[in-house]
C-alpha cells in the first residue's frame, strides 16, 4: 500500500495521478509484479513476463548496481535538469540526489505498477532533494506531449535522461515511444520557434496595414458562410503534378462544374494556361509574397477575385486588379480585438497553418463546400521538381535536398522524397481531414504524397461520376461591405488609445523599478532588492493585462516573452544575490528594450489605423444619412 504521507502528498500536488493509482490498491496482489529481498536483505522487484521471470534491480546488490548507474554522470553541467526515466525502489535516485542535491529533477514512470511500489516503498519527503519539480505517470501519449512541452519551455535545451536500464530493456516499447515522442517534440518546438521568430513582428505590422482593408472589404466567412452546401470545390496547388490536370481543368472550368480555388502560386500556372480560377487564396506574412501576384498586377486581370488573410504580407494587396475578400486569421490581434460583427460576439476565424491549402481547406468546409478535391497537392518533389510550370520564381530541387529528404507513402503506396516542410503541411492537412465533422477530401494527386482521409482518386475519374452538370452561379462571390458593429469599434478604439498611454507610463515605472534594483545589488542591500523583485513582477503584469502591449507589442515579441516568462523560476532559485540581481536586470532589462523599440516602430501605423477607423466611422455615417 502507498505510504500515507506520499498518499496526502498526492492528493494534494498530483490528485490526477493519485486518481489513476488508487484503482490499483485492490488489483496489486494480483499483479505480475512482486517486491521480494535479494540476499543481502535489500529489496528487489520480480516481473512475470511470458514464461520468464525478470528483475528490476540486482538479485545480489542493488545498491552497488545504483552507484554503478550514477558513475556515469559524474561531470554534470550547472542548471542541468535531470529526468529519472524508471523509477524501480529508487536506489539510483537516492544516490544521485545525494551527489547532486541541488539539481531540479522530474520522476518519470510509464508503469502505473511500479510508481505504485516505489510510493509504497519512498517517501517523498525524505527524499535526498527539495528540487523534484513533477513526477509523471506517462501511461498515455497525450500526457507524454504535455510533458515534454513543459519541459522544453522551462529548461532551455539542459538536460538528461538518466535510465534504470533493466527498465528500458523489460519495457522496450515504452522506452523507445519515450525517446521518438522526446525527438518529435524537439524538432516542433524548434520549427514552432523558427517560425515565430521568422513572422512575429511581420504578422502584427501587416494586420495592422492591412486593417483599412479589413473594414473596406467583405468578410467572405461573414457573408457566405454554408452558402455553398454540397458543392464541390476543387483546391488546385502548385505541385508538379498539376501540370498533367491542365486539359481536365480547362474542362471544369469551361463548363463550371466545380468551383476552383488556386492556392499560393498555382494562380502563375493557370494563368499560363489561360485558366483563371473562380478566386485566388492568399495569406502568407512574408515581404516575397507579393511576387506570387506580380504576373496578375502586370497583366492587370481584374476576373479573379482575391480571398486574403488579414496577417498576408501588406505588399500583396497593393494594386490588386481584382475584387478582395478577408478572412481573419488566427495571428491577426489588431482584427480580433477591434471588431465585432452585428449580429454575434466575435467574427469567425481561420487558424493559421504551415501552407495556404491547409488554411483554405477550413474555409471551404465553413463556405459549405463538398466534396474538396485536391489537385497539385504533390507535398514531395518529383523527380527534380517542386512546383508546377509557369512559375518564374521556382527553382529546381538541388542535390544537397534529395540527400536531406525524407521517404514517405505516396498515393500509389510506393515510396516518394520529400522534406521536413512539406511533410509538416501533410501532417496538418491530415489533422484538419479527422477533425472537420463530415468533410469529405479527395486527392487526385498523380505521385503525390499519401494524405491520410483524403482517398486517391485520378480527376478524370472523378469528373465521370462527381462533375456532371454546372454549379457554378455567375457572380457567385458577390457581397456588400461586412457590417461590423461600429459602436464596438468606435468604443474599442478609444479604449486603445488610453491603453496607448497607459503603456508608455508603465514602461517608465518598469524602468524605474531595474535602475533601483540596479543601484539595490550595487549596494549589496539585498533584503531590499528582494523586495523590489515583486514590484518588478507586479509592473510586468500590469503590462500583460495592457490592451496595446496585448493587441501590438507583446505578440511582436512572442519568443522573447515565451523565454522571459519561462526563465522566471530559475532567476528565483538562482543563490547568490548578487548573480540573482544581475540576471534579472538583465533579463528583464532586454525584452523591455525590444518593447521600447517596436512601440516607436508602430507608432506611425497605430495613427493609420486610428485616421482608417475614423475615415470608415464617417463614411458609415455619410451612408446612412442619404
Amino acid at each position: 500500500m502507498i505510504l500515507i504521507d506520499n498518499i496526502n502528498i498526492l492528493k494534494s500536488a498530483y490528485p490526477s495521478i493519485w486518481n489513476r493509482l488508487k484503482p490499483l490498491e485492490d488489483t496489486m496482489n494480483n499483479s505480475l509484479l512482486q517486491v521480494e529481498e535479494t540476499r543481502r536483505g535489500d529489496k528487489t522487484i520480480s516481473i512475470e513476463k511470458g514464461d520468464k521471470k525478470l528483475y528490476l534491480h540486482s538479485k545480489y546488490n542493488p545498491i552497488r548496481e545504483a552507484e554503478a548507474i550514477i558513475e556515469e554522470y559524474e561531470g554534470m553541467e550547472p542548471d542541468t535538469t535531470v529526468i529519472f526515466y524508471g523509477t524501480g525502489l529508487g536506489y539510483h535516485i537516492d544516490l544521485f540526489l545525494q551527489k547532486h542535491p541541488d539539481v531540479n529533477y522530474y520522476i518519470y514512470e510509464p508503469i502505473p505498477e511500479l510508481l505504485y511500489i516505489y510510493l509504497s516503498n519512498n517517501s517523498l519527503r525524505r527524499l535526498p532533494s527539495l528540487k523534484l519539480k513533477d513526477i509523471i505517470l506517462a501511461d498515455n501519449e497525450l500526457d507524454i506531449k504535455k510533458f515534454f512541452n513543459q519541459l522544453v519551455d522551462k529548461t532551455n535545451d539542459k538536460f538528461i535522461h538518466i535510465v534504470l536500464n533493466s527498465h528500458r530493456n523489460i519495457f522496450t516499447k515504452e522506452y523507445n515511444e519515450f525517446l521518438e515522442l522526446f525527438k518529435e517534440t524537439i524538432k516542433d518546438k524548434k520549427i514552432s520557434i523558427g517560425t515565430n521568430l521568422a513572422f512575429q513582428e511581420r504578422w502584427i505590422l501587416n494586420s495592422m496595414k492591412n486593417f483599412k482593408e479589413v473594414l473596406n472589404t467583405p468578410n467572405i466567412l461573414l457573408e457566405k458562410k454554408g452558402a455553398f452546401k454540397s458543392k464541390p470545390a476543387i483546391l488546385v496547388a502548385a505541385g508538379p503534378s498539376l501540370n498533367e490536370e491542365i486539359e481536365n481543368l480547362k474542362q471544369i472550368k469551361e463548363k463550371g462544374l466545380a468551383y476552383i480555388f488556386s492556392v499560393g502560386s498555382a494562380i502563375n500556372t493557370l494563368i499560363h494556361n489561360n485558366i483563371y480560377p473562380d478566386a485566388a487564396t492568399t495569406y502568407d506574412p512574408g515581404k516575397f509574397n507579393h511576387n506570387v501576384f506580380k504576373r496578375v498586377k502586370e497583366k492587370g486581370i481584374k476576373d479573379i477575385p482575391m480571398i486574403f488573410g488579414s496577417s498576408v504580407g501588406y505588399e500583396t494587396l497593393i494594386d490588386y486588379p481584382g475584387k478582395k475578400y478577408h478572412m481573419i486569421t488566427s495571428q491577426d490581434t489588431v482584427s480580433n480585438y477591434y471588431l465585432k460583427n452585428k449580429d454575434e460576439d466575435s467574427i469567425c476565424i481561420v487558424h493559421d497553418a504551415p501552407s495556404i491549402a491547409v488554411v483554405t481547406v477550413q474555409l471551404l468546409y465553413e463556405l459549405g463546400f463538398n466534396p474538396i478535391i485536391l489537385v497539385g497537392q504533390n507535398l514531395a518533389y518529383k523527380g527534380k521538381k517542386r512546383h508546377s510550370e509557369g512559375i518564374s520564381y521556382s527553382k529546381d530541387v538541388t542535390d544537397k535536398e534529395i540527400e536531406k529528404g525524407i521517404w514517405v507513402k505516396d498515393v500509389y503506396g510506393n515510396e516518394v522524397l520529400t522534406n521536413e516542410g512539406y511533410n509538416n503541411m501533410r501532417m496538418q492537412m491530415e489533422y484538419y481531414i479527422k477533425t472537420l465533422p463530415n468533410i469529405e477530401v479527395i486527392n487526385t494527386t498523380k505521385g503525390g504524397a499519401h494524405i491520410e482521409g483524403a482517398d486517391f482518386k485520378e480527376l478524370s475519374a472523378v469528373m465521370e461520376e462527381l462533375l456532371k452538370e454546372k454549379v457554378v452561379e455567375d457572380d457567385w462571390i458577390e457581397g456588400n461591405k461586412t457590417q461590423y458593429d461600429k459602436e464596438y469599434l468606435k468604443n474599442q478604439s478609444e479604449k486603445m488609445d488610453r491603453a496607448y498611454r497607459r503603456a508608455l507610463k508603465l514602461m517608465d515605472e518598469y524602468y524605474d523599478i531595474l535602475n533601483t534594483i540596479e543601484r539595490l545589488i550595487k549596494n549589496q542591500n539585498f533584503n531590499q532588492a528582494e523586495k523590489t523583485y515583486l514590484k518588478l513582477d507586479k509592473a510586468l503584469r500590469k503590462i500583460e493585462r495592457n490592451d496595446y502591449f496585448m493587441t501590438f507589442i507583446l505578440p511582436m515579441n512572442r519568443v522573447q516573452y515565451e523565454l522571459l516568462a519561462n526563465s522566471i523560476d530559475s532567476l528565483n532559485e538562482e543563490r547568490n544575490p548578487i548573480e540573482k540581481g544581475r540576471r534579472i536586470v538583465e533579463s528583464f532589462k532586454k525584452f523591455m528594450d525590444l518593447c521600447k523599440e517596436d512601440i516607436g516602430k508602430i507608432d506611425e501605423i497605430y495613427s493609420e489605423i486610428k485616421i482608417s477607423i475614423e475615415e470608415f466611422l464617417k463614411s458609415e455615417s455619410d451612408s446612412e444619412g442619404l
